[in-house]
């Protein structure tokens, strides 16, 4: 049982040694064009030596978004819904409303969520209307935010596997797992 437990220990560990490397989109004319997708992987938060972790689901259309955040089982205990209405947060039951992602959540949360750069930052660009600085090191300066886009391995792929966000005391990661 102990070998076993340390062959799978070991196994994971080589896992996580995968070679990481900076994630560079092509610019092109079509950069600055929404599409719709369906993304999933997984998210954590850390705020002032606090961290979560959860799973998410995210479908991004035109004009509306749903982002569901998952338990590791796959229980959702919160969903996140974006429309011309405004935006909604149910959780434990309840439902709360406000005109914005960020209101709602800087209220729910006590952070601002950037909802709807990170549809941009996700896709490892700059979103489209605002100032935007790369640095040396690849990382997007972008509306108080540092974002820096990265996958792991040598895998192709049309966006990043992972981006940091960090802004002040808080860091959120999304590691993607699942495009369509």
């Amino acid at each position: 049982m102990k070998r076993i437990f340390l062959a799978l220990l070991l196994a994971s560990l080589v896992g996580c040694a995968s070679r990481e490397t900076l994630f560079k989109p092509e610019l092109t004319t079509s950069s600055a064009v929404d599409t719709p997708f369906v993304a999933s992987g997984r998210l954590s938060v850390q705020m002032n030596g606090h961290g979560q972790v959860a799973n998410f689901e995210w479908t991004h259309a035109l004009a509306s978004d749903q982002l569901s955040i998952n338990t590791p089982i796959g229980t959702t205990v919160a969903r996140l819904t974006r429309d011309k209405q405004g935006v909604s947060l149910e959780s434990d039951g309840k439902t709360w409303r406000a005109p914005d992602v960020a209101a709602l959540t800087e209220e729910r949360l006590g952070w601002s969520l950037p909802l709807d750069n990170l549809v941009w930052w996700l896709r490892g660009r700059a979103a489209p209307g605002f100032p935007a600085i790369y640095a040396p090191d690849g990382s997007l300066e972008q509306q108080g935010w540092t974002i820096r886009f990265t996958r792991v391995g040598d895998g192709g792929g049309l966006y990043p596997q992972r981006v940091d966000l960090t802004r002040d005391n808080l860091t959120i990661r999304l590691v993607t797992y699942h495009w369509q």
